[in-house]
Order: C-alpha cells, then sequence, then structure tokens
C-alpha cells in the first residue's frame, strides 16, 4: 500500500458528498472491501487493474471473493449487442421529424419510454 495524501476517513467522507455515478459506486465497494489506499484522484487504481488482479486471483484458486462474483453477476445483465441501442435510437427518430421538431428531449424521451412500456409491459 502506497502513502496517502488523504486519511481513510476524508477518502471516505468525500465519496459520501456527492451523488456517485455507476463506476464510481463500483471504485468505492471494491475500495471498502479491499481497502486499497488512493495516492491520489490522478493516480487513483482503476477498476480495470483490480479486475485483473482478481481475475488473477481466481485463476490461482478455485475460490473466488464473493464481490467478484457479485460483479460477474452483474455484467451477465450487460447486452452483448446494441440492438436495443438502435431500436431506441429508430423510435426517437419516428417521433422527431419535420413537422414536429418542437418536441423537446424530454418529451421525446418520454414517449420513447412509454412506447417500450406498453409494448413490453
Amino acid at each position: 500500500m502506497s502513502n496517502s495524501s488523504h486519511s481513510e476517513e476524508e477518502i471516505i467522507e468525500i465519496l459520501k458528498e456527492k451523488p456517485l455515478a455507476l463506476g464510481e459506486k463500483l471504485e468505492k465497494a471494491i475500495y471498502s472491501k479491499t481497502k486499497v489506499l488512493y495516492s491520489s484522484t490522478k493516480k487513483r487504481t482503476s477498476s480495470n487493474k483490480i479486475m485483473k488482479q482478481e481475475m488473477q486471483l481466481l485463476d490461482s484458486t478455485e475460490n473466488p471473493s464473493p464481490n467478484f462474483i457479485k460483479l460477474c453477476e452483474a455484467l451477465k445483465t450487460i447486452p452483448s449487442t446494441s440492438v436495443e441501442a438502435e431500436r431506441a435510437f429508430s423510435a426517437a427518430g419516428l417521433f422527431v421529424i419535420k413537422l414536429i421538431t418542437r418536441l423537446s428531449d424530454k418529451s421525446v424521451n418520454c414517449i420513447c419510454f412509454l412506447k417500450s412500456y406498453f409494448k413490453f409491459g
């Protein structure tokens, strides 16, 4: 572990102050479980490096960590194709035509949501 310019308590307080994106939440969870100290925000250990370390650990042992199992389960839910994204853009294109260009982005998003909700709901 390297020397840190912030104490562990300071880092935890900084993380609690602002709403976190999914990647930041993942890094926070990994940090809290592994007690990795960050030397600075610029030199923060990336989640890719941690995942590579976990993969090496998985290869060397038969029992993966609970966090790694959760990560694998979460990654299984990510679609491997972009078909859904392409459908969403196609649906948005149906509503945004020259005759109704006055719709706001929020309105188009709501219309697309309702269309997908009634299609799959």
